[in-house]
Order: structure tokens, then C-alpha cells, then sequence
């Protein structure tokens, strides 16, 4: 939830509390045990879709990470063999077409990592009892055949669960709508005690009291080629608020490749970061108002 929500949230909670410190107030207010009703179904709504998001993509991003780096790491190795022995047999066609470096393999995307590895593992099958003394083997190529498969049927899945927390914040986005109109139609009840109960609409009225809270926080960002590791400038990211549809603003890198961001509001943002020449790229961060949010952001030419 963002800041926002949570003290929305400890509103509706405090003013259940008040209605039921004052159980005479729900004879005077016509329809307001109905009201109440649909306040708790939607706290217990609130309270669930919270813990959902809660979890957040993380455990998801960092197992993507763990496949990846897997993956990689099986590239090489097997890059590494082969290349000694392509070179001792003066086969140059199979050394060009399995030499990788790290750089190379961090500029692929998702897809063209895993045809990378599918083909450098048949061209290492297909030289197999050659390439034993160089260390590639049966179990060295079991391992590497279920690191690609592991990593194949990950990203589908990844991506459904990153979908699964987008809905889970709409949903919760509806939910405080749902909250917001009952609080609206609590609002007008309790003007009918107005002058009868003075110190009990006192009461509510303090607790219904909602200040956005807004942070002097800071983000600091710096965009690099992914290749040379050179800042750019002139980068463009747009920051749109988690849940929003357009941006609440935008940024452009200086010189050296830097931004700083001051007085954001609490919450996740989703960065659209374009230059022209590298490919778009799109990430969240989490904006607190107790540390700095510091993004290291590598572009890839397109």
C-alpha cells in the first residue's frame, strides 16, 4: 500500500473502533449498521489484497536472477572449453560460433540467452567424446540441459506473476474506492447528530481527518551503456505512480548520466527510461521516506 493508503486505512479502522465505543449512535443514524457491514467486509478485502502485494515481485525477480546467472555460467564454462579445443583442431567455424563473453551474454534478452544455450549444448553433444579431456561431459551437459529448461519454464511463469501483483494492486485500488463511498455516506449520517451529540461528531470528525503525507526523499539514478559502461545524458524517465496511467513527471539525465529526484511521494514507481539509439527499458522502484532509493540503470544500443 502506499503511504496514502495505509493512513486511509488506520481511518477506517479508528472510526469502526469510535461506532463501536458508541452503540447508542447506531440507533440515531438510519442505515449505518448496513454502512459498518460493508466497512468491515472491505477492511478484511483491504487487509488480504495487502498481504498479497506485500510479497511483491521480488522472490520472483530473484530467482529470474538465480536462473540467469545460472544459465550464464553454463554459456561460459562451456565457451570456455571448447574454445581450446576448436583451436587445436584449427576448426575456426565452430571457435567463432561458440566464443562467449559475460558482456555478450548480458546484453541478450531472455529468449536469445536461451537459444545461445540450446545451441552452443548440441554443438558441445556433437563433439562430446572429444571434448571429455577438456572437462565437458555427460553430467556437465545433464547440468547444463536442466539449467536451460529450468530457466525456459521460469519466464512464463515470472511474467504471470508479475501480472498476478499488477491485479492485486487494482484490486486494491477498488477496494479503498469501495471504502472511500462508504466513509462518504458516513459522513452524511453523522451530520444528523450534529448538535445532538457535539463531542461524539467531535470525535468522528477528528479521526475522518486524512493529510497526504509527502516525503523530502530522495532518488538518485545514473544511466550507463551496458557495454562500455560510459554515462549517457540526455536520458529521459518518466516516473508514473503505482496504479496511475500517466506519468507524475519526468526526468532527463545530465552529463554525467545522473539524476537526482527531491520531494516524491512515499510508494512504487514505474520508470520508462528512453534515448534515442538504445533500447526502451521500463523498472519500479520503491520510494521510502527513511533511505535512498539508488537505481544503477545500463541501456543496451538498439
Amino acid at each position: 500500500m502506499t503511504n496514502l493508503q495505509i493512513q486511509k486505512m488506520r481511518m477506517y479502522q479508528t472510526l469502526r473502533v469510535l461506532f463501536k465505543a458508541n452503540p447508542g449512535m447506531l440507533a440515531k443514524l438510519p442505515n449505518v449498521n448496513e454502512f459498518l457491514t460493508e466497512l468491515d467486509a472491505v477492511i478484511l478485502q483491504i487487509e488480504a489484497n495487502s498481504k498479497l502485494q506485500q510479497q511483491g515481485t521480488s522472490d520472483l525477480t530473484d530467482y529470474k536472477t538465480k536462473l540467469h546467472d545460472n544459465l550464464k555460467q553454463d554459456v561460459l564454462d562451456a565457451s570456455r572449453k571448447v574454445q581450446p579445443y576448436a583451436v587445436y583442431t584449427k576448426d575456426s567455424a565452430l571457435q567463432k560460433a561458440t566464443k562467449y563473453t559475460e558482456s555478450d551474454l548480458n546484453r541478450l534478452l531472455d529468449v536469445e540467452l536461451i537459444q545461445v544455450a540450446k545451441g552452443l549444448y548440441d554443438k558441445v553433444n556433437a563433439q562430446l567424446p572429444n571434448l571429455a579431456p577438456y572437462g565437458l561431459t555427460d553430467d556437465t551437459q545433464a547440468t547444463f540441459l536442466k539449467d536451460i529448461m529450468l530457466y525456459e519454464t521460469a519466464i512464463p511463469e515470472i511474467k504471470k506473476g508479475k501480472l498476478d501483483q499488477k491485479n492485486v494492486t487494482t484490486q486494491l485500488g477498488e477496494n479503498f474506492d469501495s471504502a472511500n463511498e462508504i466513509i462518504d455516506n458516513l459522513d452524511l449520517l453523522v451530520e444528523i447528530v450534529r448538535n445532538s451529540d457535539p463531542q461524539f461528531y467531535a470525535d468522528y470528525q477528528n479521526l475522518r481527518k486524512v493529510e497526504p503525507s509527502y516525503s523530502t526523499v530522495q532518488l538518485r539514478a545514473k544511466v550507463k551503456d551496458a557495454t562500455t559502461e560510459m554515462p549517457i545524458a540526455n536520458v529521459k524517465l518518466s516516473f508514473t505512480y503505482n496504479g496511475n496511467s500517466k506519468p507524475e513527471f519526468v526526468k532527463q539525465t545530465a552529463a554525467k548520466g545522473g539524476i537526482m529526484v527531491r520531494s516524491m511521494a512515499e510508494g512504487i514507481y514505474t520508470i520508462a527510461i528512453n534515448k534515442i539509439g538504445y533500447q526502451p527499458q521500463t523498472i519500479t522502484a520503491t520510494v521510502a521516506s527513511d533511505a535512498l532509493c539508488s537505481l544503477d540503470i545500463k541501456l543496451v544500443k538498439s
